[in-house]
């Protein structure tokens, strides 16, 4: 032990003795262990860290029913069922039930549209979290139609009002009904990456319910028909999920003799919570494995090039060193106290690094969730503080790292010749005669360009993806288009009411000076709210396949207004819109508008003019009703729904006459699409909503770019290439100063040599040509195998590109270019520097 302080205490001599060193390597080794440090606290967060509650004996787990004849058929629970478990399962200590539900918080005339939790009563104790103020629901606020306008409010919310002390009993407005405040949630609650804002009890669900919520079924969650709940138990402690089994069967033979219309061949099972969604069938977290390994990896190479860097500055410090290490071993040292006490050296700056890297990485994945928040439609639920586990990665990375940069640098000091040392004259490196074209140094350099030129090609193909994004459009232009989103089921109006209101506000909005044209639709492209349907040809009833899906072909379902088409630009080819009065008046016959994909898909090489279609809600409550049959009244040119779709995909639209949303999208074409207008026309239109009704709530009011450019789809291109470009410039960063370092130092070690050259008639331009061609000649080398690890990584993350190949020929020419153009730089420095060695300086110097 007191050897090893000995070499601490020597080795905190040197490296304050040597403060610019020591500066570097710490920045080095802070940026290199700061994007492991940052990746893997996502990491933990995501997939690793605790979840609330876990410190409760028993593991909470979903849930889950299926049909027996047919494994992928699972369903939700109604309120019934739910009780039915609950009272029946001898397996769980706690069963809850929720289900989410778009609600609007009203916020003094505002409304924000969020999400909301509609739980049963010992939601929260099931989780095993108590509350951070206040009381949870009780049994008769859960109990169904009972109406009690009572809610919890998140730890977020509380924090946004000022993290008011007396928020518990105060009122907060839910769909413009007002709720009493009962309870706090603590913080970071959520068994998924998002968390609501407030949770109300299953008893006032009619008062939050959307249309998603209510078109196929009974409101009430009363009958048994109602499937709209979702369960999660706590199982007893010692019982396990496959232990569980047994138990979980006979329960559902008994519900299927007790219940044989609702249950029949319906088999209960438990899977553990996914972090990254909710569902009613059991999901796993391997969707996101593919992008955590993809980031972990290039963390790595990030930490790899810092590594090479530091070796590269051990090994040129090392040489300063020879003189010193040979007189210690000349008198008396041993080998190995020279390899401990050099890596003693390491250790110190690999941990004063990772220091700085903790805290750099901290406040890098800060900042990356702060720039998610503004664009979630729910609070950000994930945990970036670091914990035990984050700590002890950490000091992994930095144990790594010491042995990346400092063992090999340390083996090889401590190998050096004794005799030759002593007589070698002071400052004199007799192996720095000529330039070693395979030493040590040079191939750490060119393993750094290679590496770096790897990372910088990712960069290079998502920077490509998102600016794609940028430039991204469904099929129709979005210049000139304003977008306005209402919900009038946010102002608690009913469908008849809303009705009018929107015909109200459609007769208005279209008389506007500047719009061409106006039109209603219930979905946006590139939107974060979609709607699909499976559609078939024919009146029939739609068959059911083996494995109990819908036969027939998947669309996005649209509700539209009149003029929608002519408003966004889109091609009618055969056939027609919709009228005015299929927008308005529900008892017009039923009809329907498909564009290519669709009629490719069900009427190849026919006239769809005529034909029928039907549509059947792909969800198990569809059985209990009977198919949507209407007849095909036009044809439209194909379009590109989701952001990452890469062609158009199938589309159905239905008149707003004959399928009700509270929700409405307006669609405006103005006459100018000067972006001035633009945002003149956004304040014209605001007035004339709230002069049509000042209640109903503006969600958004933006032009389509905007909505294209604030969606989170688009946001999570942005952000890989905003990670990756902050990977390929810290890597090109790190080897450009390598580079230069090694050019640097060999120059000075080589001013004897430099003025010998000189003083026998060389030219300032034969030296600076010297020293640039083997900087180049690295270079060269290093983008060479370089070149090798693009191409690799372009085949990995190519299924994550938008619109972007994997052997993009843009990225894979631009990226050597800009490395070599870096690398370029670094060495001209050195070589000029070279140039103005005076010889007779040179040859006086030791």
């Amino acid at each position: 032990m007191s050897a090893l302080l000995q070499d601490l205490r020597y080795s905190v001599r040197l490296l304050l003795k040597a403060p610019a060193f020591t500066l570097t390597a710490v920045l080095v080794l802070g940026l290199g262990i700061g994007a492991n440090a940052a990746v893997f606290s996502l990491v933990n967060g995501v997939l690793f860290k605790p979840l609330a509650g876990s410190e409760r004996p028993g593991r909470v787990v979903g849930i889950y029913s299926h049909d027996r004849t047919r494994p992928d058929s699972y369903r939700s629970f109604s309120y019934p069922a739910f009780a039915d478990v609950r009272d029946g399962a001898t397996v769980f200590s706690d069963v809850a039930a929720y289900t989410l539900a778009l609600a609007g918080i009203g916020e003094g005339d505002a409304t924000r549209r969020t999400f909301c939790s509609v739980v049963t009563a010992r939601y929260f104790s099931t989780l095993g979290v108590g509350l951070m103020a206040g009381r949870t629901f009780t049994a008769d606020e859960e109990k169904p139609g009972s109406g009690t306008p009572v809610a919890v409010v998140s730890y977020q919310y509380w924090k946004s009002h000022g993290a008011d002390p007396a928020l518990v009993g105060k009122r907060v407005r839910i769909n413009s009904r007002s709720f009493t405040i009962v309870g706090i949630a603590p913080a970071n609650i959520a068994s998924t990456l998002v968390s609501p804002e407030v949770w109300v009890p299953t008893g006032a669900h009619e008062l939050v319910a959307n249309d998603f919520m209510r078109e196929d079924g009974p409101a009430s969650l009363a009958d048994r028909r109602s499937e709209a709940l979702m369960l999660v138990g706590r199982l007893r402690p010692g019982i396990t999920e496959d232990g569980a089994g047994p138990a979980l069967r006979a329960l559902s033979d008994r519900l299927e003799k007790a219940y044989p219309a609702e249950n029949k061949n319906q088999q209960l099972s438990v899977h553990r919570l996914s972090r990254v969604s909710i569902s009613t069938s059991p999901r796993d977290d391997s969707e996101v494995l593919a992008p955590v390994v993809i980031l972990m990896v290039m963390a790595a190479i990030v930490l790899l090039v810092a590594s090479l860097n530091l070796a590269n500055m051990m090994l040129a410090r090392g040489t300063a060193r020879r003189k010193e290490v040979a007189v210690r071993l000349a008198l008396g040292g041993t080998r190995g106290h020279i390899v401990r006490q050099l890596l003693t050296e390491g250790a110190l700056l690999a941990l004063a690094g990772g220091v700085a890297g903790l805290v750099l990485g901290y406040w890098a994945i800060n900042l990356l969730v702060s720039s998610l928040t503004p664009l979630s439609p729910v609070p950000i639920a994930v945990d970036m503080r670091p914990d035990v586990r984050v700590l002890a990665a950490t000091f992994a990375f930095c144990g790594l790292s010491t042995i990346l940069f400092g063992l090999g640098p340390a083996w090889r000091l401590a190998r050096t010749d004794v005799v030759s040392q002593v007589k070698e004259q002071a400052g004199e490196d007799r192996r720095s005669g000529r330039f070693r074209r395979f030493g040590a140094r040079n191939l750490l350099v060119a393993a750094q360009i290679a590496l770096s030129l790897g990372l910088l090609t990712a960069a290079g193909l998502f920077m490509r993806g998102a600016i794609k994004a940028g430039e991204a459009d469904p099929g129709y232009r979005l210049d000139g288009q304003v977008l306005v989103s209402v919900d009038t089921g946010l102002a608690a109006y009913d469908e008849p009411r809303s009705r009018a209101l929107y015909r109200r506000l459609m007769e208005r909005l279209r008389s506007v000076p500047g719009v061409q044209s106006a039109s209603l639709a219930s979905v946006v492209a590139f939107g974060d709210l979609s709607e699909s349907e499976v559609v078939q040809k024919g009146g029939t009833p739609p068959d059911a396949r083996k494995d109990g899906r819908r036969a027939g072909t998947s669309a996005a379902y649209y509700i539209i207004g009149s003029d929608y088409f002519k408003t966004l630009g889109v091609p009618l080819l055969r056939g027609r819109g919709f009228t005015l009065a299929e927008e308005q008046d529900g008892t017009v016959p039923a009809v329907a508008v498909i564009d290519e994909p669709l009629a490719r898909a069900l009427f190849p090489g026919q006239n769809p003019i005529g034909q029928q279609i039907q549509i059947a809600a792909s969800d198990t409550l569809a059985r209990s009703l009977p198919p949507q049959v209407m007849d095909v009244v036009g044809v439209v040119k194909g379009l590109r729904h989701d952001l990452f779709d890469k062609s158009p995909v199938a589309h159905i639209y239905v008149p707003y006459g004959r399928q009700y949303r509270s929700w409405m999208n307006v669609h405006l074409r103005l006459a100018s699409g000067d972006p001035a207008t633009e945002a003149t026309m956004l304040q014209t239109i605001r007035r004339e909503v709230r002069a049509v009704d000042e209640r109903l709530p503006i969600l958004t009011a933006k032009t389509l770019t905007q909505h294209r450019d604030t969606s989170v789809f688009y946001w999570a291109v942005k952000s890989g290439a905003r990670i990756f470009t902050i990977f390929g410039a810290v890597a090109v960063f790190l080897a450009v100063v390598g580079l230069y370092a090694v050019k640097a130092y060999v120059v000075a070690r080589r001013t004897r040599e430099i003025g010998i050259r000189m003083a026998l008639g060389s030219t300032p331009g034969n030296i600076f040509g010297l020293v640039l061609r083997e900087g180049l000649g690295l270079t060269a080398a290093g983008l060479a195998f370089g070149f090798l690890i693009a191409v690799g990584i372009g085949q990995v993350v190519g299924s994550m590109l938008f619109q972007v190949s994997g052997f993009d020929p843009v990225v894979f020419a631009v990226a050597p270019l800009v490395l070599a153009a870096a690398a370029m730089a670094a060495c001209y420095l050195p070589a000029r520097r070279a140039t103005r060695i005076a010889p007779i300086a040179a040859l006086r110097s030791e």
